[in-house]
């Protein structure tokens, strides 16, 4: 098999689309809007975020549940008083273990949004609860009118992306719609005043959440992201998979059978002859059209880095080496294909050397690194332009095409 004589010209300007997200909408829209295009290191970010909001806010739930108590037995009539009592015990019951969800379930990001969907929507349920059992005598429950106001408002507080936020705060506009539909109050001044003030509120807490997660993004982007590829930085990275494989090495604690985890690690080759002949110019934009090939070959869960100078590493958690390996030569495949055109129209090309192996379970961190590096450069120094995926190559374990 020879080398393909097709060549591939890359846009620098060319991005993987969100299919929720359309091309004309503006990016700081489109990073708010939902995470599918967020990496895995910034998710775990936020997730950290969610979850210390969700403890604060379900610790004060949780404190002013009995106080309230107090307030209900001056102004509420005895026959009142039980039922609201034993309901709020149940609600602080439910809290309680809310606040043991967020505490165990550390960056756990489905969970954490899981958990806070459920603070919000206990207190909504419980409001509709009391609407249910108690529609005559709504007027005299003093506060508790303004429950579904205080939820939507309290959407503010968390990190949340638009799709994340616009749930929880229709939830809560319709089942205050069936309580005001309960009340007989739907149609009246009242009822109209009262959804339109939860519907502006509700647009100023999206705001609110798009611009906390646009500050979020940009913040996390300038301390962990790469300013000339836009990928992780090799200490982000670094962080990213040892967390990786802690989880890892819990599973196996627990008698679970835990997913492989395989490095790759790539140099370009002859990398320094581009810069010398074409200049520094031309061999960054190398780098950028590298950095779109690995974004382009591996899946939105791989964590990709520039390690540093002309070398970059992937981390596919999930992915046993033999599958590593045929993702490897599709991106050797493409840099072989990848044109960037010089200053006088020249086309460059490129290629790429590939060190493959799998974290083993009984090793460090440090020592898979080691071998994937060694394994790079017994690619390199076997020739370039093919991969490396055990200490002692046979025919089969490397590839080139010249």
């Amino acid at each position: 098999m020879g080398k393909s004589s097709e060549r591939r010209r890359f846009s620098l300007k060319l991005k993987r689309q969100n299919p929720w997200s359309p091309p004309w909408m503006p990016a700081s829209l489109r990073d708010s809007l939902n995470n599918r295009h967020h990496s895995r290191d910034f998710n775990f970010a936020r997730s950290e975020y969610l979850r210390t909001r969700v403890l604060f806010v379900a610790i004060v739930f949780f404190l002013l549940a009995p106080l309230w108590i107090v307030v209900d037995y001056l102004l509420l009539p005895e026959e009142m008083l039980t039922n609201l009592v034993a309901s709020r015990l149940i609600l602080m019951a439910l809290l309680a273990l809310v606040i043991i969800s967020a505490l165990r379930n550390k960056h756990q990001l489905n969970r954490i949004r899981n958990t806070l969907a459920l603070l919000l929507l206990l207190p909504a349920i419980f409001y509709f609860a009391l609407v249910i059992f108690y529609s005559d005598r709504m007027i005299s429950l003093v506060g508790y009118n303004f429950i579904p106001l205080l939820i939507i408002a309290f959407l503010s507080v968390f990190p949340l992306t638009l799709i994340e936020s616009l749930g929880i705060g229709l939830t809560v506009i319709g089942i205050q719609f069936f309580a005001l539909t309960e009340l007989n109050e739907l149609t009246t001044a009242y009822g109209g005043q009262n959804l339109g003030l939860l519907v502006i509120v509700l647009a100023i807490s999206l705001w609110a959440n798009h611009s906390q997660v646009s500050t979020l993004l940009r913040l996390y982007r300038q301390a962990s992201m790469d300013s000339l590829t836009q990928l992780l930085n090799r200490g982000v990275l670094l962080e990213q998979l040892k967390q990786l494989c802690e989880c890892r090495d819990e599973k196996l604690e627990a008698n679970d059978i835990p997913a492989p985890i395989t490095l790759l690690m790539f140099d370009l080759d002859k990398f320094k002859r581009i810069n010398d002949t074409y200049g520094h110019s031309v061999g960054d934009q190398v780098l950028q059209v590298f950095a779109q090939v690995l974004r382009d070959e591996l899946r939105n869960n791989d964590l990709i880095a520039r390690y540093g100078g002309e070398e970059f590493i992937a981390v596919l958690p999930g992915t046993p080496k033999i599958d590593a390996i045929q993702v490897a030569e599709r991106i050797r495949l493409q840099s072989e294909k990848a044109t960037v055109i010089a200053h006088d129209g020249e086309a460059v090309n490129f290629t790429t050397s590939i060190g493959i192996t799998e974290i083993r379970f009984d090793e460090t961190l440090d020592a898979a690194l080691n071998r994937v590096d060694a394994r790079l450069y017994k690619a390199k120094s076997l020739g370039r332009n093919r991969y490396v995926a055990y200490d002692s190559p046979k025919q089969e374990d490397t590839y080139s095409y010249f």
